[in-house]
Formats: structure tokens, sequence, C-alpha cells
């Protein structure tokens, strides 16, 4: 479902502000444009689900997404997802696998899809693309080894203030778009943890609590 009022319609995102196409060409860049839908979905809207194929590459050019997977036991975690624009799931559409989780958009998206044939065809012809897609892998498989040792060095308490930190904007204030149970799908905690956790270092004197944001008093 897509809305019809043209004041809500985020606006066109020069393709080239996209990091996956930054470095084109202008014939290949001209090709992107011709071979892409773009549209317009409001929050809550399902991407791709756990175990659907990787087709097509979905690019996020405006608004939040998250990736999230749910186990037997009604257990609820979320991964990490950059801010927009961005290319959701390259690792996936590169290894022409099914998806590991659900991915669902948590505010009004702007989303451009990109046929998988294509995206390999510029991984294999555009070194600007290979290298792009290198680094994001890159930077994904070292913050999954850092939130892997966090979670099995750190305690609740340093998990949730790391992540804080991480968070922080240049005046120490993290804004917590989805709340505290945004913050502990993130961290693979109950929303009960990371509110007593929250509450422990209130009272520590490390955090300033307000609705929607954090404070950190002391870095």
């Amino acid at each position: 479902m897509t809305s019809t009022r043209p004041d809500q319609e985020p606006r066109d995102l020069d393709l080239r502000r996209i990091p996956l196409f930054a470095g084109l060409p202008e014939p290949a860049l001209a090709l992107v444009a011709a071979r892409t839908v773009v549209t317009t979905v409001p929050a809550g809207t399902v991407l791709a689900l756990e175990g659907s194929l990787s087709d097509p590459l979905h690019i996020v050019e405006h608004g939040r997404v998250a990736a999230s997977r749910t186990s037997p036991a009604g257990r609820h975690a979320r991964v990490r997802v950059d801010d927009p624009p961005v290319a959701i799931d390259k690792a996936t559409a590169l290894a022409g696998t099914e998806h590991h989780y659900t991915w669902t958009t948590l505010s009004r998206c702007r989303i451009r899809r990109l046929p998988r044939r294509l995206f390999l065809q510029l991984v294999e012809t555009e070194p600007s693309v290979a290298l792009q897609t290198a680094r994001h892998l890159a930077t994904q498989s070292n913050q999954a080894r850092g939130d892997f040792l966090d979670a099995v060095v750190h305690d609740p308490l340093n998990r949730t203030l790391r992540r804080l930190t991480e968070l922080a904007d240049a005046d120490g204030v993290a804004a917590l778009a989805d709340g505290q149970q945004g913050l502990a799908d993130e961290l693979g905690l109950s929303r009960i943890t990371v509110n007593r956790t929250l509450q422990q270092l209130v009272r520590r004197g490390d955090i300033l609590l307000t609705r929607g944001r954090v404070e950190l008093l002391r870095w």
C-alpha cells in the first residue's frame, strides 16, 4: 500500500547519494535508474520474510527499517541496520540464499528495488560497487563479532551502556527512536531487563533518562 498524498511523499534522492552507486559512470547510473522500481510504503510494511529468496535487493532511500528474528520460544531479537540511504542484506543477495531475518519498515519509507541479477552484474563490472559492497560487509562482520563478544563477556549493564555510547551524538544524547523495547531487541534482552538496567544507570549518575532519549552524564 502506498500513499497518494503528495505533501507526504519523500523527495527523490540523487542516486549518487546512495553509497552503492556513488562511483558509477553515467551509463551505469542511467541503467540503474531505468531498471529499478521506487515505491513509498508505510510503517509496518514487510520488505522480506525470513526464509524468502533474496530478489530484489531493497535500497532504503528514506526512513527506518529493522531486521528481526523470533525464536520458537518467542524470544525476539533485532539486528543493527545502518542509517539510510542503505542497501539491505547485500550478503544474502551476493550468496543467492534465503533471508535469515524478516525486514520490516519502522517508519514511512521510500524503497528502491534493484533486481538481483543487475546487482551481481554491477559487482562484476563496476569496481566502485564491488569495493563499496566489500567495505560494507567487512563492517557488518566486525560489528557482528563485537556484538557476539559483548554478549559473552559483558553483563546487561555494560552492554546497555556501550550501546548508548554508540548511539550518542556529539552532545552525549542517545535518541531511542523505538523506545526501550527497540533497545532491548537490539541487545537481545527483555524490556524488563533493559528498564531495570537504565534505572540502575540513573541511580549511579551515569545517565539522565527522559522520554525517548538518554543523556550520558559520564562518557
